[in-house]
């Protein structure tokens, strides 16, 4: 019994507080969600914040922590938290760095203060003028409609001859047209085997006696 109190009091626990501020220069904490939550290495110790951004962590056996803030509103800075005591220290975690890196240390208690808004979703663009003349369809219309008007007044100022000359072209960009044979006719020449036909282009030979 004597030696579980006695390894019970060697497991030397340390006290971390801070506050969080609000996003802008008259930010006040009262603004900040009652969601937003203080999480130590990942999740291993949580706590809430109060009505005045404040956040508390009680009998936390010393080591070194990731200190992050899961918050809907804002996103904060990742902190180190060495806690040993009286020797309790805190740096800023930047994308990068060795975990070993103590450089950026922040004084305590700690004061958290946003970077930027939490963005989750993109806003939906208005209505452009310009967007029009980038869509490609519109630019087709535009086209046509520009030549529905244009062309007549081309076709009036033209002389005879330029006419006939951009008739026979038009004439010559038509689709030839194909027609489609009698399908009733091929299949009953397929089934009389063509026999009829033959026997009618074959020229009849009569031979005569000549008259005395």
């Amino acid at each position: 019994m004597f030696n579980l109190y006695s390894s019970l009091s060697s497991v030397s626990a340390a006290e971390l507080n801070g506050f969080l501020v609000g996003f802008g220069e008259n930010a006040h904490p009262r603004e900040l969600s009652p969601q937003t939550r203080v999480l130590l290495s990942g999740g291993q110790y949580s706590s809430m914040i109060t009505k005045d951004g404040k956040f508390i962590f009680a009998n936390v056996p010393e080591g070194t922590y990731l200190l992050e803030v899961q918050s809907p509103q804002y996103t904060y800075p990742t902190v180190k938290v060495t806690l040993a005591g009286k020797e309790t220290k805190a740096n800023l975690v930047s994308l990068g760095f060795d975990w070993s890196n103590n450089d950026n240390p922040l004084q305590l208690p700690l004061t958290l203060v946003p970077r930027a808004p939490t963005t989750f979703f993109v806003p939906r663009e208005g209505f452009k003028l310009s967007s029009l003349f980038a869509n490609p369809m519109m630019l087709m219309m535009g086209a046509s409609v520009l030549m529905l008007f244009v062309m007549p007044k081309l076709m009036a100022n033209m002389d005879s001859e330029a006419m006939e000359e951009m008739q026979g072209m038009q004439d010559d960009m038509k689709m030839p047209s194909f027609e489609m044979p009698d399908i009733s006719a091929t299949l009953a020449k397929f089934s009389t085997g063509g026999a009829s036909s033959s026997s009618s282009s074959s020229p009849q030979v009569t031979s005569g006696k000549k008259r005395q």
